[in-house]
């Protein structure tokens, strides 16, 4: 009765996701009354990696929907949050959880509202103050909507936010992948080119894959344990910085492009040497600040302390802290470069490949999916855990 329980309880979680994707993507194809695709608005979007940006971060601007922000400004004030509960600025890591809640709800609406305002302002050029108001109003509205959607199936479904970030995602995919694969039919070689599309597409899934579940095997010596027991393995991951960065980051580049229509045109915020310049050091420093956040030294070396752990040849305490803080930079670096590179290249694809945009857009959009996917993938097994745990009992 419990195992049937167990598994029917992750069925439920998995047919509730569904349901929120199905009601998303209706949303989708609703349109903002009053509001249509301008030439301004449409050379922003193909001028810049704005719609790449969008599609990751939970958006939708390609098309003018009641959901096109999406949960944009949640990924953004998710950033914001984590940023000063680590810094502990303003006395946020001393906040009770209803007040983090709440502070992170009113972050959401003034962003929502301010990112309304701009897209709305990008997207109409002609003021009228009425209309304004009401697409402002309602891109408020159905971001706040799709917000709600991601709390909601945190607690009842599987991935929070990602079913969403992964249906933008496939939505793009598909389109491009066709764009691509008609663009490169002209050229001389057409299968040749193809296959090498292909095995670059798989070989990227595959190293990512196998890059997220790498690890520096960091040997740890435990006093509680017979002197004769060997050291044990403390794992530390070489690219624990990377989902975040790709969710959450992807959020926060989206600011400089929809800023871009509101600079001249030969400032330096539109040109597109600091763009790439801006986002791959951004990138960069993003995927350290989600490792640190993820295993900060100083928590790390405290608890190695009071669990009576110590690493050979090291002191414990705020040498520990040192070492390891050391220890992250060195061993995380090939990811903080390979993230900054291939955010890079996806994100400005479009400028710097032209109509073959796809070959640097597609690796990029595959290698979300992979991980994306993994991580709905491990939240499923840790659910079913229960489930197995009661079959293997009842075989015993």
């Amino acid at each position: 009765m419990t195992n049937k329980r167990n598994l029917m309880t992750v069925i439920k979680r998995i047919a509730f996701t569904l349901l929120i994707i199905l009601i998303y993507v209706m949303g989708t194809y609703i349109p903002v009354p009053f509001a249509d695709i301008t030439a301004r608005y449409e050379q922003i979007l193909n001028s810049s990696s704005l719609s790449i940006m969008g599609i990751m971060s939970g958006a939708s601007l390609s098309r003018l929907s009641i959901f096109s922000l999406g949960i944009n400004p949640f990924m953004i004030v998710m950033l914001i949050m984590q940023l000063l509960m680590f810094t502990k600025i303003f006395g946020v890591d001393a906040l009770s959880v209803e007040q983090v809640q709440n502070l992170q709800q009113f972050l959401i609406l003034i962003l929502t509202v301010v990112q309304a305002v701009l897209f709305t302002y990008s997207m109409i050029p002609e003021r009228n103050l009425k209309r304004d108001a009401t697409v402002v109003l309602i891109l408020t509205a159905g971001s706040l909507i799709v917000v709600w959607f991601t709390f909601i199936n945190t607690k009842y479904g599987i991935g929070g936010g990602m079913p969403i970030i992964l249906v933008n995602i496939l939505s793009s995919i598909i389109p491009t992948i066709y764009k691509t694969i008609k663009d490169l039919r002209n050229v001389d070689n057409f299968y040749w080119l193809l296959g090498l599309l292909l095995a670059i597409i798989l070989v990227s899934i595959y190293f990512w894959v196998a890059f997220i579940h790498t690890y520096y095997p960091l040997k740890v010596i435990n006093t509680s344990l017979p002197s004769y027991e060997p050291e044990v393995i403390f794992p530390i991951g070489l690219n624990m910085g990377a989902m975040m960065t790709y969710m959450t980051g992807m959020a926060l580049l989206m600011i400089p492009a929809m800023l871009r229509p509101y600079f001249p045109a030969d400032s330096i915020i539109n040109q597109t040497s600091f763009q790439v310049i801006f986002t791959a050091i951004l990138t960069f420093l993003l995927f350290y600040f989600f490792t640190f956040m993820q295993f900060p030294p100083k928590d790390q070396a405290r608890n190695f302390r009071d669990e009576h752990n110590y690493i050979p040849n090291i002191r414990p305490g705020r040498p520990t802290q040192i070492y390891l803080r050391k220890l992250l930079l060195v061993i995380t670096f090939p990811g903080a470069i390979l993230t900054a590179v291939q955010l890079t290249l996806g994100l400005f694809g479009v400028i710097l490949f032209g109509k073959y945009a796809g070959l640097a857009v597609i690796p990029m959009n595959a290698v979300m999916l992979a991980m994306f996917i993994s991580g709905i993938k491990d939240q499923i097994m840790t659910l079913l855990y229960p489930y197995k745990y009661d079959r293997y009992m009842k075989e015993i």
